[in-house]
């Protein structure tokens, strides 16, 4: 695990990041870049924030990184910025007289000529605004993609907090448990293991849960409205521990049995492992995204089940999902560097869904699961 102060990035390792962002720029022919994206303003700044109706707009030049804020965020700014070159230029609030609106500045930190890249997440108020010719293009995302030593490590810390905690929802479930009961000390966990082993962290760039969806619930992959619903022998049930610690995501989920595995459940979970083994046997460097999530969907059509409804896989970085995928549509060849969820899944609808979901890092020897945990069904029946 990454000691306590692998858990800051570095200015080095921002001077890395912006280093790329204006190769990207150059080569698209720009002469600035615009973002909006709170998740691209971290990844270049540290500063975690959201949007609300006081923008905050990041300007890349070829020479000069500058952040539009409000003046009421300057010291909040100011205490998680990390960069050599970041200059802040405030306004005066939202709304304001003309002369002292975030609008006056943008205009006053954009070159006179050339083309200014827009990341496709800008407000189409924003891009009316600039005077230059505009091209729409995910500049920082594409950057992103490729994991740097330092995010590989972030990304590994988060996985070992949400598999311990995967471990203690597992351990909680019992005949008559309430969901609620099995989930309650996961948040209490991530705040110890944040306050524990990363002193700087920032509970603006916090947002994860544990979760766990009774049988009659599975066929939906993202209903969680079950809280009160009681666990009883049987399955599947599927446990998630989802979202981002302390700036970087992960996400690990298992599909388990309680006491035992109904005899129906078992040939959908089996496609679902053949599913999950194929794209793991694919994984490796110069494979694409799309033909691994093809391989797994025709496992699913000869078993005879329904097209997946959803990809093989998304990727994870400072936010929870992100580009690239594990989908039919997406060319995109894999390199080392990029961290996959590895989740095919089976839905059978209004009866059941199989899912497990690993973090794994593309290395240049093949693949690393971050986020070990049992898979089988044998040891995922819990006695």
């Amino acid at each position: 695990m990454p000691s306590l102060s692998a858990h800051q990035v570095s200015s080095q390792e921002i001077a890395e990041r912006l280093k790329k962002v204006r190769e990207k720029m150059e080569q698209a022919g720009f002469s600035a870049y615009i973002s909006f994206n709170p998740d691209n303003i971290y990844y270049l700044t540290n500063f975690a924030n959201f949007v609300h109706e006081r923008p905050f707009v990041l300007v890349v030049t070829a020479s000069a990184l500058t952040f539009i804020i409000p003046r009421l965020e300057r010291a909040h700014v100011e205490r998680h910025r990390v960069g050599d070159e970041l200059t802040l230029v405030e306004y005066a609030e939202f709304p304001a007289r003309a002369g002292t609106r975030w609008s006056d500045r943008l205009l006053d930190v954009l070159p006179a000529q050339g083309t200014v890249g827009i990341e496709g997440a800008c407000p189409a108020y924003l891009s009316a605004l600039v005077r230059n010719p505009t091209q729409i293009l995910n500049v920082i995302d594409t950057v992103r993609e490729i994991k740097s030593p330092h995010e590989i490590a972030r990304i590994a810390w988060t996985s070992d907090v949400m598999t311990h905690a995967l471990a203690m929802m597992l351990g909680a479930v019992k005949n008559g448990t309430l969901v609620a009961q099995a989930i309650g000390n996961v948040t209490p966990y991530f705040y110890q293991r944040c306050l524990a082993e990363a002193p700087n962290y920032n509970v603006m760039s916090t947002h994860a849960a544990g979760l766990i969806q009774p049988p009659a619930y599975t066929d939906d992959p993202h209903n969680f409205s079950c809280l009160t619903a009681t666990c009883e022998p049987g399955g599947p049930f599927l446990g998630l521990v989802a979202g981002k610690i302390n700036g970087y995501g992960a996400e690990i989920e298992r599909t388990f049995f309680l006491e035992h595995c109904p005899e129906e459940a078992r040939r959908p979970f089996d496609t679902m492992m053949e599913m999950r083994h194929k794209a793991y046997a694919m994984l490796r460097p110069g494979a694409i995204g799309s033909e691994i999530d093809a391989a797994c969907q025709e496992i699913a059509r000869k078993a005879g089940y329904d097209v997946p409804l959803h990809r093989t896989g998304h990727s994870f970085g400072v936010t929870s999902h992100e580009a690239p995928f594990l989908a039919v549509g997406e060319e995109n060849v894999l390199q080392p560097g990029m961290v996959f969820s590895i989740e095919p899944g089976i839905y059978l609808k209004g009866i059941a869904g199989f899912r497990h979901s690993d973090t794994v890092l593309v290395t240049e020897a093949g693949y690393e699961i971050l986020t070990r945990y049992p898979d089988e069904r044998d040891d995922l029946t819990l006695s």
